[in-house]
């Protein structure tokens, strides 16, 4: 008798290659003035076969410092032995507050303080923190592999790390490789137009971090992960900021929508996090598209892309995906790939 309300698919066993279980988390700088950050350092490093170890900077999306937004994936990578950098690098917004009044008060700080608002700055206290963090975990002294993560924002900021930090950082710092989730082209792409079109008139933006600039530098390969189910950054966004990169070796993965079984999956802009509660869901809906929690879009689609280019050398353009059935055995629906266009 076929299901009434098929569950998705199981959490993956991953005890296998979680090689270090034990791990310390470092906190260095401070939350007030955007310098914090989160270093999660393994007892026990993975070294690939060139007694290499792994180092994953980890950027967040607008707004979303706290670190409980993709806590789960953060201690999934670092029981794999891997070396994360997680830095908040708009103020205000470190941890989840203890009541939401305060949370909402750390949110309007991260936008509005310093003002003008300066996608730069932002940029260039990530980019000191992860220094500062290098530092301090003496990875300096070791043979070192780096690779970017980033969602939304914190996308954007990934794909243009080879182009901001150019030769600010040293070698070890700049990526071998970046993976991104939902990432935004442009700096001003997730603020509404009449507000966009206010904010230019009075002088709100500093200044603008932009794909069609800094896609330039990128010759590193770049795997974008994004899903149909994306509202704040529909996938047609991405069809010309595409072209703009640079690397020979890029490619466009779409997740899609999924609403077979209880609960459905939702391929929206909040895919990569897990856990949206700092804020009411009407409110997560609105701000930042969606309700996140911990499921199959995250295992086999976010996590397993960064797992295949960090622990087997996957080429960022040539991942795949296999993601999993309903209970009652109907393929949970597949990722496309290709060009934004071909999503």
């Amino acid at each position: 008798m076929p299901h009434a309300h098929p569950h998705p698919p199981t959490k993956p066993d991953y005890l296998p290659v979680y090689t270090s279980q034990h791990y310390a988390i470092q906190e260095y700088g401070d939350c007030a003035d955007a310098s914090f950050i989160r270093a999660y350092i393994p007892f026990n490093p993975y070294r690939d076969d060139n007694g290499r170890v792994k180092l994953i900077i980890y950027l967040h999306g607008f707004c979303l410092g706290a670190s409980e937004i993709y806590q789960s994936h953060l201690l999934h990578l670092v029981q794999q032995g891997y070396y994360v950098f997680f830095p908040s690098y708009q103020r205000g917004f470190c941890r989840y507050g203890d009541t939401l009044p305060a949370t909402m008060q750390d949110l309007i700080k991260a936008l509005f303080n310093p003002f003008p608002i300066s996608p730069h700055g932002w940029f260039n206290n990530a980019m000191r923190s992860v220094l500062h963090a290098y530092e301090q975990t003496r990875l300096a002294d070791a043979h070192v592999d780096t690779y970017l993560f980033g969602h939304s924002l914190g996308g954007l900021f990934a794909l243009s790390w080879p182009a901001l930090a150019g030769e600010k950082v040293p070698e070890a710092l700049l990526p071998r490789q970046i993976i991104t989730a939902n990432p935004i082209p442009d700096s001003e792409s997730l603020i509404p137009t009449p507000i966009r079109i206010f904010g230019q008139m009075t002088g709100a933006y500093a200044d603008r971090v932009d794909i069609a600039h800094t896609g330039r530098a990128l010759d590193v390969p770049v795997g974008i992960l994004h899903g149909n189910g994306d509202i704040l950054v529909p996938v047609k966004a991405w069809e010309r900021p595409f072209e703009m990169i640079a690397s020979a070796h890029k490619r466009f993965y779409c997740a899609q929508n999924d609403p077979h079984g209880k609960p459905g999956l939702v391929a929206d802009h909040i895919q990569a996090g897990i856990d949206t509660t700092f804020i009411p869901d009407v409110m997560a809906m609105m701000s930042v598209g969606g309700i996140a929690s911990e499921n199959n879009l995250n295992w086999r689609y976010i996590w397993h892309a960064l797992d295949q280019v960090v622990r087997h050398n996957t080429r960022a353009d040539q991942l795949s995906f296999a993601m999993g059935e309903w209970s009652d055995g109907v393929p949970v629906k597949s990722v496309r790939s290709g060009t934004p266009r071909e999503c």
